[in-house]
């Protein structure tokens, strides 16, 4: 049976569409748009294209503004605060990062918060931006409890992501983008459609033990599992620092675990110019040695190594579409009125 694939310019025009449909402005949908093409082009699909039902129905549901007045201010000389105007995640962490990457250029290094946000799906999005501009990019957020500390039973963390980008000409660099969780809820999910067993220490079960049964599962332990989840979870407390509490915005306790649809959460993102601290052909070689010391062991791969082969192949011969998401994209185009055409 030959596997449905769509392009990225195909995709990239239905999402543009189904959102501006639901009310998205121009600017909005675009933005939008781009994250979720990024994520779906190096396989990160829990986070790519099919999400665009879900903002659609934020869209439509009044989760988030159609057409946010997105703000800008400058509290510092090397900091911007973005609000969003309750609006959908992606457009002002992209132009938060825009700002921190337009002030690094000028001071050596720019941080920005964005207040009043929602879902702005793939960390990693706007940590490549600040580098392929030529800086490096880091992201962080915290998102609804799902996530057990070390030695818990009850979520208090969300899969809050960390994601960092480095910048390097003639080549993919080293990019960072995870969650703080063992593993995606969406493998759960997975597992439990291909019958398969989980791996010890990444769920756990209502009574608060960790299970190997993808249905018996309700929430995820830290990264590091029960016996060295403290890093997890110390990644996770990070997230919670410079997400939440630098932001003034929403903890994750405060948030749903379940529903992606939270309001008023925040973000922070960091630019560096490289050459503040060294010459720039120095940061290049050194960036590229390390890089190469993978080439040494066959099997092995850098941070952002197995999103380029995706990307590769994606690029290619196009987006993968099952027959669960194809469903999913059809009703959420009976749903905007427009043609599906992939």
């Amino acid at each position: 049976m030959t596997e449905r694939r769509a392009t990225a310019e195909k995709l990239a025009a239905f999402s543009y569409e189904v959102l501006t449909s639901a009310g998205a402005d121009p600017d909005s949908a675009e933005a939008t748009t781009g994250a979720m093409l990024h994520a779906s082009l190096l396989g990160v699909d829990s986070h790519g294209i099919r999400l665009l039902p879900f903002y659609a129905d934020c869209l439509r549901g009044g989760i988030c503004k159609p057409k946010p007045v997105i703000t800008i201010a400058h509290p510092r000389r090397s900091a911007v605060l973005v609000d969003a105007d309750d609006g959908l995640g992606h457009l002002p962490t992209y132009r938060a990062m825009d700002e921190a990457c337009a002030i690094a250029r000028d001071t050596g290094i720019g941080m920005g918060v964005v207040i009043n946000s929602t879902h702005f799906g793939a960390a990693g999005a706007y940590a490549l931006a600040a580098a392929q501009a030529g800086f490096i990019g880091f992201v962080t957020c915290n998102s609804g409890a799902f996530v057990v500390p070390h030695g818990g039973k009850k979520p208090l963390h969300g899969t809050s992501p960390i994601a960092m980008a480095a910048p390097l000409e003639g080549r993919e660099p080293y990019f960072l983008d995870m969650a703080t969780s063992s593993i995606p809820w969406n493998k759960v999910m997975r597992y439990r459609t291909e019958g398969l067993e989980l791996p010890p220490d990444v769920a756990l079960d209502a009574d608060g033990n960790y299970t190997a049964d993808p249905h018996a599962a309700i929430c995820l332990g830290p990264v590091g599992g029960a016996g060295f989840g403290y890093k997890g979870a110390g990644l996770a407390g990070l997230a919670e620092v410079l997400g939440a509490m630098l932001t003034g915005m929403r903890l994750s306790i405060e948030q749903s675990g379940i529903v992606l649809g939270d309001t008023k959460v925040g973000h922070f993102v960091m630019a560096i110019d490289p050459s503040t601290f060294v010459p720039a052909a120095v940061f290049a070689e050194r960036h590229a040695s390390y890089l190469d010391g993978f080439k040494a062991e066959p099997g092995i791969l850098p941070a952002g190594g197995p999103e380029w082969a995706r990307r590769i192949d994606r690029e290619a011969k196009g987006i993968p579409l099952p027959d669960g998401l194809y469903q999913e994209l059809a009703e959420a185009a009976e749903k905007a009125k427009v043609a599906l055409t992939l």
